[in-house]
């Protein structure tokens, strides 16, 4: 080969490789919300971790879990992060979805009540309302199995408002159109540490194994685009590795996410929420069957689905 011809070479291998770069689809990740549960994405983007992976990433917040899962359900996002209920729902009605990564390994939400009613019980909220994020999310789930659990009908002893996020939700208690709600960090911290309200319910000490705001994906997606699948999962189990071992990063990171925040309230809210980061991204087989056992009893999933059938390759125990 001549030195033009050489150089005519180059230049369309380097052609090819800019126009692949140029036209990759990002990959979408729907959120139902903003909250410190997401902090491993929130510190992938900060950090360039998407982009050091080699991996282009934009980041939908919507007005709650059911909206999120329905920009799924459309195709309008990859990956969606949602309650592992939600998974089995989608999974019993024939929707190709698998769980991606363990953002958390517990539930770390509250139910909290307005500090003037001074309810001591969730059996208090008969007659009462019960703000969550949206119908069909995790926080509505949640919500009434607590008032179930309670000897309360969900259908008929409480009323139940969907409101969007967490500042919504905070919103509806200051403004007295909700007596309780079913709420995440750090609004659960603000909530009580301003004086709005009182805990009700602390979630992680009655469901301490269940598994909370996984990241879904499809089948098709991790088969058909499988570097960047795996791009994103590594980029977030780098963002976990931070979170466990620089609670002054975490903190700044979460600062520039929740600006209205108060520092010291982000702080005590990041410390509670310390013991239910996962360490890996990973699902274990005892989380999820304990999961979907708890889901099954709330009657919100329909059976227990085979833990190789419901956990992505990647997101399994000894993954790779």
């Amino acid at each position: 080969m001549t030195k033009y011809g050489k150089m005519a070479a180059i230049g369309l291998s380097l052609a090819a490789l800019w126009s692949s770069a140029a036209w990759a689809e990002p990959v979408k990740i729907a959120l139902p919300v903003a909250s410190l549960e997401s902090m491993p994405i929130y510190i992938a983007q900060d950090k360039g971790f998407f982009k050091k992976h080699g991996v282009e990433v934009d980041v939908i917040t919507s007005r709650g879990g059911g909206e999120a899962m329905k920009a799924y359900l459309a195709k309008e996002v990859d990956i969606v992060a949602t309650g592992f209920p939600e998974v089995g729902l989608m999974r019993a009605r024939g929707v190709d979805v698998e769980l991606f990564f363990a953002q958390t390994s517990r539930v770390p939400f509250a139910m909290i009540s307005r500090k003037d009613l001074k309810l001591k019980s969730v059996a208090e909220l008969k007659g009462k309302t019960v703000a969550v994020t949206s119908p069909g999310s995790l926080t509505s789930n949640l919500a009434r199995y607590f008032v179930k659990q309670a000897g309360l009908d969900p259908d008929k002893d409480v009323s139940f408002v969907s409101v969007g996020g967490g500042g919504e939700l905070l919103g509806a208690l200051k403004s007295s159109r909700a007596d309780a709600a079913m709420l995440f960090e750090p609004f659960v911290t603000v909530g009580i540490q301003t004086g709005i309200a009182d805990m009700l319910v602390d979630v992680p000490q009655q469901l301490d194994a269940f598994s909370s705001s996984p990241l879904a994906t499809s089948k098709t997606f991790v088969e058909k685009r499988p570097k960047e699948a795996r791009a994103v999962f590594d980029a977030l189990a780098e963002s976990l590795k931070i979170i466990h071992g620089d609670k002054a990063t975490t903190l700044e990171i979460a600062k520039k996410v929740f600006t209205n925040a108060d520092t010291k309230v982000l702080e005590a809210a990041l410390a509670r929420m310390e013991k239910s980061y996962s360490q890996d991204g990973r699902f274990t087989r005892a989380n999820v069957d304990q999961t979907q056992k708890i889901s099954v009893d709330m009657k919100i999933m329909p059976k227990v689905f085979p833990y190789e059938d419901v956990v992505a390759p990647m997101a399994r125990e000894g993954g790779k």
